[in-house]
C-alpha cells in the first residue's frame, strides 16, 4: 500500500514535471514571437528614445538653443532618452520621416513651428506603412516658432495654462507621453495632395502669413505688423465657396473647457498683440511667459552663447553660431543658410545623442530628390473638376477671406475656433465677404485673440465636414498649415482621430 501511494506520489510528480516544461516551452515560444520592440517596452528600465527633429531657424532662430537650455534639463530629469537630428533644409524632416526606419522611436517631437509639424505629417503619409506609422508614433511639438498654433491647441483641450510656460507645458506633455488623437484632413489641390492637422486659408490671413515672411527676423510680431498694412491696403478675391455642412454639432454655449464666449473674452482682455521679447504682460493676472526665447527666470546669461552655469557632465557645448545671426546669411525658402559651426549638447552621461548637420552619420537624406507618391485615406468627395453634389451648400462673389481651421488655435494669440476640438470631425470654415465695413474688420481682427471675433457683424463660422474653394485669376495665396500652395480649385475633407499627439 505505501508502495503503491509511493508509486501515485512519483507518478503525480511526473506528470508535474511534465507540465511544467510544457508551460515553459509555450511561454518561450510567445517570447520569440514577440516582435524586439514589445520585448523592449516589455523589460524595466529600457526604453526606446524619442525622436527630435530640431529646427534652428524657427521663429527668431533660437531653437537650438531653447532645446539646450530649456527642454534637455527636464527630459534627463524625467530619463526621457531622446535623439536629436538637425534640419538643414526646406523638407529635410519630411523626406527624413519618409525614408527612415522610424519604428525604433518611441515619438516624433518636433522642435520649431507649425511648419516642421506640416512636414513630418505629410512625410509619415509618404510611407506606405502610414497607418501603422500614425497609430504606433505619437506627434509632439516645443513650440519655438512665430505661430505655435498646435502646441497651444493642444495646451488648450487639456486645460493647462499654456500661456503662462509655454516650454514648460510642452515640455510636460513629453514627460508624460499620454495620447490624445487628433483629426486630419486631406487636402486635394490640381497638382497635389497633402494633409493638414491645422488651417486652410485664401485672402486676408493668408496674405498676412505669407507676406510677413519677409520681417520673420521680428517673430511673432510680423503679423501684427503686417496686418496693419494689409487692413490699410484691403483686397477682395473673387471665387467660389462651396461647403459640407456638419449634421451634428456640439452644444453652441459651451468652449471646450465649459466656458462660454463672453466668459473666456472677459478672463483674456487683450490690449495689444504680443511679440517675440514684448515686455508687456499678456494677461491682466498673468505675468508674462517665458516664451521660446526668453530667459531662464530672466537669467541674461542665457543669450551670451556660453554654458557655464552647466554641469560639464550634463551639457557639452561648443560654440553655437546660429544660422541667423552670421552676416553671410542666405534666404531659402523660409529657412536660412545651414552653414553652422558644429555643436553637441548630449550627456555624456546618458543614452541621449545628438547629430549635428554635419556629423556624416546623420543619413543620406536628399531632400531634392522628394518622393511625390502620398498614401493615406481614400477621398470620399467627387473629382475636383467635377461639379459638387446638390447637398453642398454654394456661395459666390467677392471675398475678404475664407479660412477653415480644425484647431482651437491658428497661433499663440489666435483663438480662431472656440468650439473646436482636437478629435471633433469638424472643420470650422469662416466666411468673410466683401463689403464689411474697415471697422467691423478691425474689431474682427482684435477679437482673434479672444475669440469675440465670431460674434462680428459680416463674419461667419460653419462647422463643415468638407468644403471646395475656387478662386477666379491668378493673383492671391492659398495657404495650408500655414505653408503657400498652388493659387487654384482646391477641396478639403476631414478625418477624425487619424494621429496621435503627446499631451499633459
Amino acid at each position: 500500500m505505501v508502495r503503491e501511494n509511493g508509486r501515485r506520489c512519483g507518478t503525480n510528480r511526473d506528470r508535474n514535471k511534465k507540465k511544467k516544461k510544457l508551460r515553459n516551452q509555450r511561454d518561450d515560444v510567445t517570447f520569440k514571437s514577440k516582435s524586439t520592440f514589445e520585448l523592449i517596452a516589455a523589460c524595466p528600465g529600457e526604453q526606446r528614445k524619442i525622436l527630435v527633429l530640431l529646427n534652428p531657424k524657427s521663429g527668431p532662430g533660437r531653437g537650438r538653443e531653447t532645446f539646450q537650455k530649456r527642454i534637455h534639463p527636464i527630459l534627463s530629469e524625467a530619463e526621457r532618452p531622446y535623439e536629436v537630428h538637425i534640419t538643414k533644409c526646406p523638407n529635410y524632416a519630411r523626406e527624413f520621416v519618409r525614408t527612415r526606419d522610424i519604428y525604433q522611436w518611441s515619438g516624433l517631437l518636433m522642435v520649431g513651428g507649425d511648419g516642421i509639424v506640416f512636414e513630418v505629417v505629410n512625410g509619415l503619409f509618404q510611407r506606405p506603412d502610414w497607418e501603422k506609422a500614425l497609430k504606433e508614433l505619437p506627434l509632439g511639438v516645443i513650440p519655438c516658432g512665430s505661430g505655435n498654433g498646435l502646441a497651444k491647441s493642444i495646451a488648450y483641450a487639456k486645460q493647462e495654462p499654456y500661456d503662462y510656460n509655454p516650454l514648460l507645458v510642452s515640455a510636460l506633455s513629453v514627460v508624460k507621453f499620454k495620447k490624445a488623437q487628433m483629426d486630419l484632413v486631406r487636402i486635394e489641390t490640381r497638382n497635389q495632395i497633402l494633409f493638414s492637422f491645422l488651417s486652410v486659408g485664401w485672402g486676408l490671413l493668408a496674405d498676412i502669413d505669407i507676406e510677413s515672411e519677409r520681417l520673420r527676423a521680428i517673430g511673432g510680431q510680423r503679423f501684427t505688423v503686417w496686418t496693419i498694412a494689409r487692413l490699410i491696403g484691403l483686397r477682395t478675391y473673387r471665387g467660389k465657396v462651396s461647403y459640407l455642412s456638419c449634421d451634428k454639432l456640439p452644444s453652441v454655449d459651451s468652449l471646450g473647457n465649459g466656458k462660454t464666449y463672453n466668459e473666456y473674452a472677459k478672463e483674456t482682455q487683450i490690449s495689444h498683440s504680443r511679440s517675440c521679447g514684448d515686455d508687456l504682460d499678456r494677461y491682466s493676472r498673468i505675468s508674462e511667459s517665458k516664451s521660446f526665447h526668453d530667459a531662464l527666470d530672466g537669467d541674461p546669461a542665457i543669450f551670451d552663447g556660453s554654458c557655464d552655469s552647466y554641469d560639464d557632465n550634463e551639457i557639452i557645448s561648443e560654440n553655437i553660431t546660429l544660422e541667423t545671426e552670421a552676416e553671410r546669411r542666405q534666404r531659402l525658402d523660409s529657412f536660412y543658410s545651414a552653414t553652422s559651426a558644429k555643436s553637441t549638447y548630449f550627456s555624456t552621461g546618458s543614452i541621449s545623442s545628438y547629430h549635428s548637420i554635419e556629423d556624416p552619420n546623420n543619413g543620406d537624406v536628399d531632400p531634392e530628390n522628394n518622393s511625390e507618391v502620398m498614401y493615406g485615406p481614400s477621398s470620399r468627395l467627387p473629382a475636383l473638376t467635377s461639379e459638387v453634389p446638390s447637398s453642398w451648400t454654394q456661395i459666390e462673389g467677392e471675398f475678404i477671406m475664407v479660412h477653415a481651421a480644425y484647431q482651437s488655435h491658428l497661433g499663440q494669440d489666435y483663438f480662431f475656433a472656440p468650439r473646436a476640438k482636437l478629435a471633433d470631425g469638424i472643420i470650422w470654415l469662416m466666411i468673410v465677404k466683401a463689403g464689411i465695413t474697415r471697422a467691423n474688420l478691425l474689431q474682427f481682427l482684435l477679437g482673434l485673440s479672444n475669440g469675440s471675433h465670431v460674434t462680428r457683424s459680416g463674419v461667419d463660422m460653419i462647422p463643415v465636414k468638407a468644403f471646395r474653394i475656387e478662386p477666379e485669376g491668378t493673383n492671391g495665396y492659398i495657404t495650408v498649415d500655414g505653408e503657400k500652395v498652388d493659387y487654384g480649385p482646391l477641396q478639403a475633407e476631414i478625418f477624425s482621430s487619424l494621429a496621435s499627439v503627446m499631451s499633459p
